[in-house]
């Protein structure tokens, strides 16, 4: 994807046990929607795909976690079922591995189709909340992650567990994109050529490098039959990030998805993301880390804004927020309050009637104030 110049991420805060800085995100009670993207170095349409996924999907839903499965080139997966079981055409994708329409057969659909079907699934009552809590040892290389579902309602059928490993930002100068976008209008790749060129117009973002699960299998692993309300599973993952991967662009993805027969009855019921940069072993033990009470890694973007601005950060712990923009002058222009939901808080507030100019976003919590500046530039 075009590479951004604020990278999107989940924070973790930095609560300590010994020598452990260990995060956690959740889902909350909220719905998070997960793109799987099939892609490839080789399809020329693929940069356009990109591109729908960055500047609509991502900020008309923030709690949307987009990846990619390469297919055909150097970052495809060994054995990778995905492409095969679902992607007949690139670029496609699956949006909760749920048909879309409702009357499809299949759950793989062009990319002209995503924002919709993502759109539906993020007005869906979530079935499951989804818990991971992760450390990375600096030293090793070894990240340890923890992956619990909880049934929010009695459900029948079987259901999984499963993490991936994700990277961003990885180089088209290593890998470089084909492209058929050259000569389009309003594509952001029109007069780059194929490959696109210069080589930093272009990163490839969400790259899915591992599924962590018996076998790599990204149907996971058995956890639930028939679940009742408030019934819980753990399963543990860990993954060394191979040398030369740089650790601040590694992710993991945990999710609970349903088991049935056919690949359209195995729909994702919720997942949840979280940074590897924030979960880090700490040399020397410290003797007294506490977790901030405010939110943490909070990313405002884009900036300069048109019409919108998206926020990222993470919450220690599921609380209210407010959100007040005050403009140069010190006037409080615009307040947007969101209710307590999960740990993982990405919400877009609209600047649509703001005048051009510099604005102060204050994020207050329970445990404290925020503040970041931004630009209106329409």
């Amino acid at each position: 994807m075009k590479l951004k110049s604020i990278l999107l991420g989940m924070s973790a805060v930095l609560g300590a046990a010994g020598a452990y800085a260990q995060s956690e995100v959740a889902t909350g009670g909220q719905k998070y929607v997960l793109l799987e993207e099939g892609t490839g170095t080789w399809c020329g349409y693929c940069p356009d795909g990109s591109q729908r996924i960055q500047e609509t999907i991502e900020p008309t839903y923030p709690r949307c976690i987009a990846v990619a499965f390469h297919n055909g080139d150097g970052m495809a997966l060994t054995g990778d079922p995905f492409n095969a079981a679902y992607i007949t055409g690139f670029p496609g994708g699956t949006v909760d591995r749920v048909p879309y329409p409702s009357s499809a057969t299949s759950c793989q659909m062009g990319r002209g189709s995503w924002a919709a079907a993502t759109g539906v699934q993020y007005g869906v009552t979530p079935t499951f909340d989804v818990r991971m809590i992760s450390t990375y040892d600096t030293a090793t290389r070894l990240v340890t992650v923890k992956v619990t579902g909880k049934a929010l309602v009695a459900s029948t059928g079987s259901f999984r567990i499963n993490a991936y490993i994700i990277e961003d930002s990885i180089s088209s100068a290593t890998y470089p994109q084909g492209s058929y976008m050259n000569t389009t209008t309003g594509s952001w790749y029109m007069g780059k050529g194929s490959p696109i060129t210069p080589s930093s117009w272009y990163a490839h973002m969400g790259v899915v490098t591992k599924v962590l699960a018996t076998g790599g299998s990204i149907w996971g692993d058995a956890a639930f039959t028939n679940p009742a309300a408030g019934d819980s599973v753990t399963k543990t993952y860990t993954y060394t990030i191979p040398a030369g991967v740089p650790y601040k662009q590694v992710k993991v993805v945990g999710l609970v998805q349903k088991y049935g027969t056919t690949n359209t009855d195995r729909a994702i019921q919720n997942s949840i993301r979280a940074k590897v940069s924030l979960m880090q072993k700490v040399y020397p033990a410290p003797t007294d880390v506490k977790a901030s009470l405010v939110m943490s890694d909070v990313e405002l973007f884009p900036n300069p804004a048109a019409n919108v601005v998206r926020v990222e950060g993470y919450l220690p712990s599921s609380t209210a927020t407010t959100i007040s923009i005050v403009n140069a002058l010190g006037q409080t222009v615009s307040v947007n309050k969101f209710a307590a939901g999960g740990t993982l808080f990405s919400e877009v507030i609209s600047v649509a009637d703001l005048a051009n100019g510099t604005y102060f976003m204050n994020i207050a919590t329970e445990g404290g104030n925020v503040t970041k500046q931004f630009v209106i530039a329409k």
